[in-house]
């Protein structure tokens, strides 16, 4: 189950010491002022005030930059796009495509929340799966609303800070839609069957990212995606991380103080934002406020 919903958390979507660093990088530049920071895309309103780092990079910087324009990614019409990408054509839907048993399980488990399958009867299998985790999340008081991005993208724009994103907000919702290949109705039985996890596995994993806990982070996030669903990883991670490196660079050579904030398996493990910028003779270390 860890498998699946680190999959999405890390697509929707991150114990150690209280004094182990925070998830967040500081690049040694000419004129200083130039941050990486590491987002958990849902947190909880009891996980704020954030680690100080967080606040003290935001304070010293001129502009945030995101995975991709949060402002535009809010909008209804591409909300309305996204979704458009995980539901049914041409007559097709969730029952038709399920088979008896799965549609079952999926069934019994509406009826035992006193919700109405009909909802998902467009969504495809991964929408489906998606949609779920978000109402088990909201259940335990876990939410997008509360995540570092959002914070962030609020923060920034009340206090007239210029933010913007390292990628197209059209090219983000295609690399984060597209799971026909890799996920069929097996996820849907797996979410359900090990629903039960998704509180527990979340404390541990918000308290590896509070504490900048890499490989705890790393186990959590790219490990299992890594190994389970290689081509997924390269699309979502590398391939991104790499896209990413000479927009990165545009900024840390405009000699604008700068925060970027994107999600925090992209700063860990193989490959990551953090090693590649390292390749290219940038010096990176954690930030300590």
């Amino acid at each position: 189950m860890k498998k699946l919903i680190i999959v999405f958390i890390a697509i929707v979507l991150f114990s150690t010491a209280v004094s182990a660093e925070s998830s967040v990088w500081e690049l040694d530049t000419d004129n200083g002022g130039f941050y990486l920071a590491g987002s958990c895309h849902v947190l909880r309103k009891s996980d704020y005030p954030l680690p100080e780092e967080f606040e003290s990079a935001y304070e010293d910087v001129d502009q945030v930059i995101f995975e991709t324009d949060i402002e535009a990614l809010m909008s209804q019409e591409l909300q309305l796009l996204l979704i458009s990408k995980g539901m049914y054509t041409e007559g097709d839907t969730l029952e038709k495509k399920l088979s008896k048993k799965s549609y079952a399980s999926l069934l019994k488990y509406c009826n035992d929340r006193s919700m109405s399958i009909e909802l998902f009867q467009n969504f495809k299998p991964w929408m489906v799966t998606m949609t779920l985790l978000l109402l088990e999340l909201e259940k335990n008081a876990i939410s997008p609303a509360d995540g570092l991005d959002m914070y962030f993208s609020n923060k920034a724009n009340k206090d007239g800070k210029q933010t913007g994103g390292l990628e197209d907000v059209y090219r983000h919702i295609e690399l984060v839609s597209s799971f026909d290949e890799e996920f069929d109705e097996s996820i849907v039985e797996s979410f359900i069957r090990e629903a039960g996890e998704l509180q527990v596995m979340m404390e541990d994993l918000i308290k590896s990212w509070r504490a900048g806990d890499e490989s705890g982070i790393d186990e959590y996030l790219t490990v299992n995606m890594r190994t389970e669903f290689p081509k997924l990883y390269k699309r979502l991670l590398t391939d991104r991380n790499r896209d990413w490196i000479p927009r990165l660079e545009t900024l840390i050579n405009s000699g604008k103080r700068t925060l970027v904030i994107v999600g925090v398996g992209h700063l860990i493990g193989e490959n990551s934002v953090i090693d590649l910028l390292k390749f290219r003779g940038h010096k990176v270390k954690k930030f300590k406020g």
